[in-house]
């Protein structure tokens, strides 16, 4: 199989336009969703390409969860509690640091499934999914927007994570002098109450305006997802006009990502249940920044660690990118591993405006750097020449080790 990045970067553009602009936000289970997922079909079959299509049942995001108002609960019970107590402030960065994995478990328990999302894989010509030696994925569903907002509201919202622990970090110093009977009264007193209290109000604020502004609105997802969606459906295009070689490339498009990973989950219990191994790299926000990102580690409670063989080879590939721990992020990646699936999966690092608008209305065409979307194009076409030249089964040693030997 061979690749030409030049053909994929401009066939990725037009695929790019044709999901943000004319089909647009794409909830999971929306009409929006099936419309890119039937539009995408008929583009693989056109091109002789095999389809398999899998129903997806998913839990829709709720029209509340009360995301903030929890961290900002417990910045205020520690407000009340400081002046007699200071046990509460212990507590405090270990509530914020459950807090994203946490309220996935609880959204999980809580809220109802629901049918409607689908899963997409695509094969090479009278290909089955056990003869795949790799499967690229990438999700098509868009998030539900936060508002945009200023730029003083979106320096805060992308540090306010790393601003609730460090203020919870520095409410622990009153609390272990008023746990060991030392009198905080006075200046110090007042610091530490001020700070709870205006982070409590800061993130009540913040919950009240995301809730209030984002209701029913979903982000166009330029560069969350179409980004990777086009640039791995114009691989499978353009690799179909070329079918060379013995690398047997599988590419599989995801639902219902954004409101819990639930395609991935989906497709890892059949790979599961029908004793697949075929490694999976997830290709995710990759359309603007500088260099790419190969994530090594997710997850803070039950973290996950890609195989660090699959992730060498993308390191080969391009020399370039960066390994990368990302402990409050999740993605397609993750429920393959969860399932002894070995993964990968790779983003770029961004740029300062591509993270401002980040699961906002403003994710839109404009984010989208053709630069970078060339670079990936070249990324690809390198991996699959890595693969295709490394041996006679390109990935058998991916395949027998185990997450167990993945990045600690």
């Amino acid at each position: 199989m061979s690749l030409d990045p030049e053909r994929v970067q401009q066939r990725s553009m037009e695929i790019l336009s044709r999901l943000v602009e004319e089909i647009g936000p794409r909830p999971a289970g929306s009409a929006a969703e099936h419309g890119a997922f039937d539009w995408l079909e008929e583009q693989f079959r056109s091109a002789g390409l095999e389809t398999h299509c899998f129903p997806v049942r998913f839990q829709p995001d709720p029209a509340f969860f009360p995301y903030y108002s929890i961290p900002a609960a417990g910045f205020a019970l520690v407000a009340l509690t400081l002046a007699t107590s200071g046990w509460t402030t212990l507590l405090l960065p270990l509530l914020i640091l459950l807090l994203p994995e946490g309220t996935q478990w609880l959204q999980s328990k809580l809220l109802p499934y629901k049918e409607g999302s689908s899963n997409l894989l695509v094969l090479p010509a009278k290909t089955q999914p056990r003869e795949l030696d790799v499967i690229l994925c990438a999700h098509i569903d868009s998030a539900r927007a936060v508002p945009a907002g200023t730029d003083i509201w979106k320096k805060w919202r992308d540090r306010s994570m790393y601003t609730m622990m460090r203020a919870a970090n520095l409410l622990i110093i009153p609390g272990l002098f008023q746990m060991m009977g030392i009198d905080i009264g006075g200046i110090l007193l007042l610091v530490g109450q001020s700070l709870a209290w205006g982070m409590a109000g800061l993130l009540l604020a913040q919950e009240v305006w995301e809730q209030a502004s984002s209701r029913g609105r979903f982000s166009p997802g330029a560069n969350d997802n179409a980004s990777g969606v086009s640039l791995l459906a114009a691989a499978a295009l353009t690799a179909a006009e070329t079918p060379t070689g013995n690398l047997k490339a599988g590419f599989l498009f995801t639902g219902a990502e954004e409101c819990g990973l639930h395609g991935a989950r989906q497709f890892a219990g059949y790979m599961r249940e029908n004793g697949l191994q075929t490694p999976v790299i997830s290709v995710d926000m990759v359309g603007a920044g500088k260099s790419l990102r190969i994530i090594t580690r997710c997850g803070t409670v039950r973290p996950v660690n890609t195989n660090i063989e699959l992730n060498e080879l993308i390191k080969r590939a391009d020399p370039l990118a960066e390994f990368h721990s990302a402990p409050r992020r999740w993605g397609d990646f993750a429920p393959f591993i969860q399932a002894g699936i070995p993964a990968s999966h790779i983003e770029n690092g961004g740029t300062s405006r591509s993270w401002s608008t980040y699961h906002t209305p403003d994710d839109t065409l404009d984010v989208i750097e053709p630069e970078m979307m060339r670079h990936v194009s070249d990324v690809l076409a390198q991996l699959f020449w890595i693969l295709e030249k490394s041996k006679e089964n390109p990935v058998e040693y991916v395949h027998e080790q185990s997450t167990a030997n993945a990045y600690k």
